[in-house]
């Protein structure tokens, strides 16, 4: 038995089971079509992947099976909103969470730019070119450099600079010394 997590509001929004759980998590971070995948898609595409959290082994499948119906209810009886087929009542309720997940998702993909990211944009620099940077994406770009990616491919990510990538990088290095000494 296993929750997902979405990182922005450490609320769980899928409780599922598998005798697989790292076969399960890849297949949930390909971001489907179905009502927990449009949630990971949106998270993904806010810069964050979503937590697994294991919340019981269970022996066999009917195990298996009875406790999934269990750690659902509990969810649904402490007032979480599950994204589990079972927890959103009918097609219609389905039809209608699925358009408004849908709906999101496509605003965040689209998000207006304002007249300096259009500017940037129109002279071909990133959206991001010069910015300062987050705490988000500073913890994007650490992830990103244990990855081994490339600091081009980080800069893309990032909608950056490779130069911007690069200064940062020197910075988080010259703290990391900083704290050793």
């Amino acid at each position: 038995m296993y929750a997902l997590i979405d990182p922005r509001s450490d609320g769980v929004f899928y409780i599922g089971q598998t005798s697989d759980l790292s076969r399960r998590r890849a297949e949930h971070l390909e971001g489907t079509d179905q009502l927990s995948g449009l949630v990971v898609r949106q998270i993904r595409l806010a810069g964050f992947l979503p937590l697994v959290m294991v919340l019981e082994r269970c022996e066999s499948m009917d195990a298996a099976l009875r406790s999934e119906i269990f750690w659902i209810e509990l969810a649904r009886t402490r007032g979480m909103s599950l994204l589990n087929s079972q927890a959103v009542g009918g097609a219609v309720k389905r039809h209608a969470t699925r358009q408004a997940l849908t709906d999101t998702l496509e605003m965040m993909a689209g998000e207006k730019a304002d007249a300096p990211d259009l500017a940037r944009i129109a002279n071909g620099r990133p959206r991001r070119a010069g910015a300062a940077w987050s705490a988000s994406e500073r913890r994007r770009l650490a992830g990103m450099l244990k990855a081994n990616m490339s600091p081009e491919a980080m800069a893309d990510a990032l909608e950056r600079l490779p130069a911007d990538v690069h200064r940062e990088l020197a910075k988080a290095k010259g703290r990391r010394r900083s704290r050793l000494h």
